[in-house]
């Protein structure tokens, strides 16, 4: 529930910074790949969808599935703040982002039931644009509880 609530926070502050600034924002969904570190003895390997809008700066929210080698399932949601480092009228090239949100476990095993925990964490990558409306996006995050990551997506933007 507490999680719906930040959405809903996300989408108004979302809105209010579109309303306000009075210009296009580049918007974009992008379907996404993880390595990361959040499985007990192996890592763990996903995917999930980044939605996000921005120029210059970005705010959006990422959806992340992802299991380990030992049945352990990892769903994640994180809130992003991104700054890409080629100035105010970017949407492509080396970015920044700070990320924070909830994370659920839960496991096949019936003695472990599932259980959740707050997940932040520090991003870098680098979005190359193929053509006008696609791109493809590296990224490697470190942070709480997962460690570290790697990411690619591959995505639409307007």
């Amino acid at each position: 529930m507490r999680g719906f609530f930040l959405f809903i926070i996300f989408v108004s502050l979302a809105s209010g910074l579109y309303a306000y600034t009075g210009q296009r924002e580049d918007f974009f969904v992008a379907p996404m790949s993880e390595v990361n570190g959040y499985g007990w003895e192996s890592m763990a390997y996903g995917g999930g969808i980044t939605i996000g809008a921005g120029t210059g700066g970005a705010m959006g929210i990422i959806f992340l599935y992802a299991v380990d080698m030992e049945s352990f399932v990892f769903m994640e949601i994180q809130f992003f703040l991104r700054a890409y480092i080629f100035g105010a009228n970017a949407y492509s090239g080396p970015f920044v982002q700070l990320g924070a949100g909830p994370v659920l476990y839960a496991d096949t095993n019936p003695e472990i039931t599932g259980y959740g925990n707050f997940s932040a964490g520090f991003t870098a990558g680098w979005r190359f644009l193929t053509g006008n409306f696609f791109y493809i996006e590296p990224a490697f995050r470190l942070g709480y509880p997962y460690l570290a990551g790697i990411s690619l997506s591959v995505g639409i933007r307007n």
